[in-house]
């Protein structure tokens, strides 16, 4: 697709048939692990509801002065955190959009809804582990333990058939095991972020004359003929892995570096650097459409949130910024689209010294094909006990869901309506229309 990319749901004429996909593209998510406090992150420029932010948020709150503003137009009604003028810049040259109050939710709900308890909302609210795996499964209408795999493995699945050729899977993990990249026919591959993937390389001729013995006995084990199916499985698994960290060692010593310099101080930055080394080596791999994970810890900013989140956004800001230029730098900035997501949003007030866990917030989409410097979907009124809000705590209300998030972004990939579907088995409550609203 040639252009800004469609955000707003807008999806290529595929009908669940993706063999002939000739271009490249990738997502990637950068999990925001503890709940962001998004609020403080992105602020609203509107005098009145600046003005509910401030009260709602009391301590918490950055004062007008500090903010970064665009010109306060109707067209850019948004602030960013003084630490992120490096997103700033992207939102305002149209490389990044912000996605307004996103969050876990089955169906939606009203405040008075969900007060008197009469609409499905997702189980275990504003707890981490159960949040970060509804989030990344994205099919809250069905217990977690039920669902096997993640809408990001959901999609690979799909789109694994776009990788003629491919050896690997098109889902790769700098941040660890997840959620998100499970599918029912693919399954990631987790890489280290500093040396990729080195599987028993004493065992491998390519790594040393010396292992050639080794990697022989090797291989006649793994062929000893066997009806155990726990025994097969096992062979044909570690045969895959092995070949799989063979052809990850030659792609990475193919592609080593970049011209860009990188903050290696930060454990973000050094996934990041990995995903564009990854990038980097498409062709050699084999893949038209690729997956990928990283992950940040550090947001459950409890206590002494003004000092911590500083110094939070300063590295989300620095790392995000530095891969955009790296995707520049491999001339791909319009294939790979890069998103933000996190637990839940935090609560609008205070609990003395930071911020509690709440539900909805603001997270990013950023890449060349994004259409930028603007606002997707409906903005909180910031205000405590509000329409938003679950209570008296600024818990804020979703007002878009993550299967209307993730289905905009699997459109962009490629995937028809009707594929759409299929991953987020919960986006048909939204209605028919399920693209993101302006």
């Amino acid at each position: 697709m040639q252009g800004k990319m469609g955000l707003l749901g807008s999806a290529l004429a595929a009908q669940g048939d993706y063999a002939d996909l000739n271009d490249y593209r990738a997502l990637v998510c950068v999990f925001l692990y503890g709940g962001s406090d998004s609020f403080n992150m992105y602020l609203p420029a509107d005098t009145g509801l600046y003005d509910s932010y401030t009260q709602s948020r009391g301590a918490l709150a950055i004062n007008r002065d500090a903010v970064l503003f665009g010109d306060g137009s109707a067209t850019d009604p948004i602030g960013f955190h003084p630490a992120l003028a490096g997103l700033r810049s992207l939102y305002d040259a149209g490389d990044l959009s912000i996605i307004q109050n996103v969050g876990n939710l089955t169906e939606p709900v009203t405040r008075q809804q969900y007060i008197d308890g009469n609409r499905l909302v997702p189980a275990d609210l504003f707890a981490h582990n159960h949040q970060q795996e509804q989030w990344q499964k994205g099919w809250s209408s069905v217990s977690a333990s039920l669902v096997s795999a993640g809408w990001g493995g959901r999609i690979a699945d799909l789109l694994d058939e776009a990788n003629q050729g491919a050896t690997l899977p098109p889902t790769f993990s700098l941040g660890g095991s997840n959620f998100w990249q499970p599918g029912v026919s693919t399954s990631p591959i987790a890489m280290n972020a500093n040396n990729g993937l080195s599987l028993l390389s004493f065992l491998d001729s390519q790594a040393g004359s010396g292992n050639v013995a080794r990697e022989n006995a090797l291989e006649q084990i793994l062929a000893l003929s066997s009806d155990h199916p726990l025994q097969q499985h096992i062979n044909t698994t570690f045969s895959r892995a092995k070949s799989g960290s063979r052809a990850i060692r030659g792609v990475l010593s193919d592609n080593p570096g970049f011209v860009t310099e990188l903050d290696t101080g930060s454990r973000l930055s050094q996934q990041l650097a990995m995903v564009a080394r990854m990038i980097k080596g498409r062709d050699e791999l084999k893949m038209k459409r690729q997956l990928f994970f990283v992950g940040m810890g550090g947001w459950d900013t409890h206590d002494n949130q003004q000092v911590r989140l500083e110094l939070l956004l300063a590295e989300l800001n620095r790392s995000l910024v530095d891969f955009q230029s790296l995707l520049d730098e491999l001339g791909v900035r319009d294939s790979v689209t890069t998103f933000t997501a996190s637990d839940f949003g935090r609560t609008l007030t205070t609990n003395g010294d930071g911020s509690d866990h709440g539900w909805g917030g603001h997270q990013i989409v950023m890449g060349g094909a994004v259409d930028g410097g603007r606002l997707i979907g409906h903005s909180p009124d910031y205000v405590t006990g509000g329409d938003f809000d679950t209570g008296d705590k600024g818990r804020v209300i979703p007002s878009l869901s993550v299967n209307q998030y993730g289905a905009a972004l699997a459109g962009w990939m490629g995937l028809s309506p009707a594929d759409q579907q299929m991953v987020f088995p919960d986006l048909a409550n939204f209605g028919s229309d399920w693209s993101l609203p302006v």
